[in-house]
């Protein structure tokens, strides 16, 4: 929403609590406070009410006076609730108590929220910059620490209080804090980082969901190399994605730019804001980390491993509790991801035949459309001369002039039923079917305008040369 809508609410807010219980105790805070200093768009507004029991027993006073869309969502563990307001049903409003929190003991995955003054509330967030706090009654900023609006002016990332404590409390926070650097590409201030880095075994008790959350947020933010190299850098990827590890230090040819790791930052930095591209992009290589072998030539090979990596990125995703369709995706875009690689640099080695087969694997324009964008990033991110930026641009053409011609094949179905073939070819529900379904995609593939008839024609005279397998 724009700053002038978000203010909208606040005096709708205003208007609602003057003269009530609630005047001087409701405060917007924290990410909505700090994007208005930035001057870009609010994205959430969350209240922060300074009273015990004060988020949901403010949310159940706005739904008694039937000013809310529903009956509001509580969190009872953590004092929030959430709801929508009549005036404002698109804008979703988080309610908390001002509050203390703390890991109970080192292996809470979870922190106990309490009951706290607006300083200790102050004091227990992620950074600075979003430990402002908009006094509604008042229509005043109040920077607390005194520093927060300056470290935003200055781009400085730091805790509100020592860095130790601070992650310690909730190492969540380490990850909010590479989250938020790299989404400003701001610095973090020095103290900061060294607190992240001798705390970041606490990440050990995180809960898998809030880690997930948080890493989605780097991945597809602005710069998502960024956030990437610092969790290298501070020691955390073996916490959040220990599969990417072996990475860092694993050599390639010399028509590499470098390691699998900077080979595959170069992939993640050309890939658009897709969720699905950039974590492809992120693990497309995963399955190097699994073995090479030297060949006669001396050169190291990975072959076969975008197809090798498929369990080990299956884990990794399933682990940090990616839905199956996600997932799924994913392993389809890296297991393809070398579909293209024999076809030359400007594909004058692709024909229309293996062309259509792709199509046909890809099952919908969407997804061919995303493999070759992840394959045009992996040609475009190899050492000078090694390459092969044109590749893609000429596939995207030849898969146009197929449009146009009307022999393109996302949408191809079996013409001939599985039942009527063995019935054709008489034979009986163990015997092997794959060599005349093969046959005939290869001949509908060589000629997509082919008739029925010549297909049932070419089809009765077939006989494979192989056995068939039972």
């Amino acid at each position: 929403m724009t700053i002038g809508d978000y203010h909208k609410i606040l005096d709708y807010l205003r208007s609602l609590i003057d003269g009530t219980q609630w005047e001087g105790h409701v405060f917007a805070v924290g990410g909505c406070c700090r994007d208005e200093i930035i001057g870009c768009e609010i994205k959430d507004i969350d209240l922060a009410v300074s009273l015990p029991g004060g988020g949901i027993e403010f949310a159940e006073w706005i739904f008694e006076k039937g000013l809310a869309v529903k009956a509001h969502v509580t969190f009872p563990v953590f004092g929030t609730a959430m709801l929508r307001l009549n005036e404002f049903p698109e804008d979703e409003i988080e309610i908390v108590q001002t509050r203390a929190e703390k890991y109970t003991d080192s292996t809470r995955r979870d922190p106990t929220t309490v009951f706290g003054s607006i300083e200790s509330d102050c004091r227990r967030r992620d950074l600075t910059i979003n430990a402002l706090y908009y006094d509604i009654t008042r229509g005043e900023m109040l920077d607390i620490l005194g520093c927060s609006i300056d470290d935003i002016r200055n781009h400085v990332l730091r805790t509100p209080d020592d860095p130790t404590s601070t992650f310690d409390d909730d190492p969540v926070r380490i990850l909010r804090a590479v989250r938020f650097a790299a989404r400003f590409d701001w610095e973090i201030e020095k103290a900061t980082f060294e607190g992240m880095k001798s705390n970041v075994h606490r990440l050990e008790i995180v809960r898998k969901e809030r880690m997930q959350a948080e890493f989605d947020k780097m991945l597809n933010g602005p710069h998502p190399v960024k956030a990437m190299e610092m969790l290298r850098e501070i020691g955390a990827m073996p916490y959040v994605m220990p599969e990417l590890v072996p990475m860092f230090d694993m050599e390639q040819n010399d028509n590499h730019l470098g390691t699998v790791w900077v080979h595959t930052m170069a992939v993640l930095d050309k890939m658009p804001a897709v969720p699905v591209l950039r974590m492809a992009a992120l693990v497309h290589e995963m399955g190097k980390t699994l073995g090479s072998h030297t060949g006669r030539d001396g050169r190291i090979h990975y072959t076969g491993h975008e197809r090798r990596g498929r369990g080990l990125i299956n884990s990794a995703l399933r682990r940090l509790r990616y839905e199956s369709q996600f997932i799924d995706r994913v392993i389809f875009l890296v297991s393809n991801h070398k579909a293209a690689k024999d076809w030359g640099p400007k594909a004058e080695r692709m024909d229309a035949m293996a062309l259509r087969r792709l199509q046909y694997r890809c099952a919908s324009r969407d997804r061919f459309n995303r493999l070759l964008t992840l394959i045009d990033a992996d040609n475009k991110s190899f050492a000078p001369g090694h390459g092969m930026p044109q590749q893609v641009e000429a596939i995207r053409k030849a898969s146009a002039e197929l449009d146009r011609q009307h022999t393109s094949m996302f949408t191809f179905r079996q013409p001939i039923p599985q039942a009527k073939i063995r019935k054709m070819k008489g034979l009986g529900p163990d015997d092997d079917i794959r060599p005349y379904i093969e046959y005939i995609e290869k001949l509908i593939f060589s000629d997509p305008l082919i008739s029925k008839e010549m297909l049932r024609r070419k089809l009765s005279a077939y006989n494979p040369s192989s056995k068939r397998r039972k």
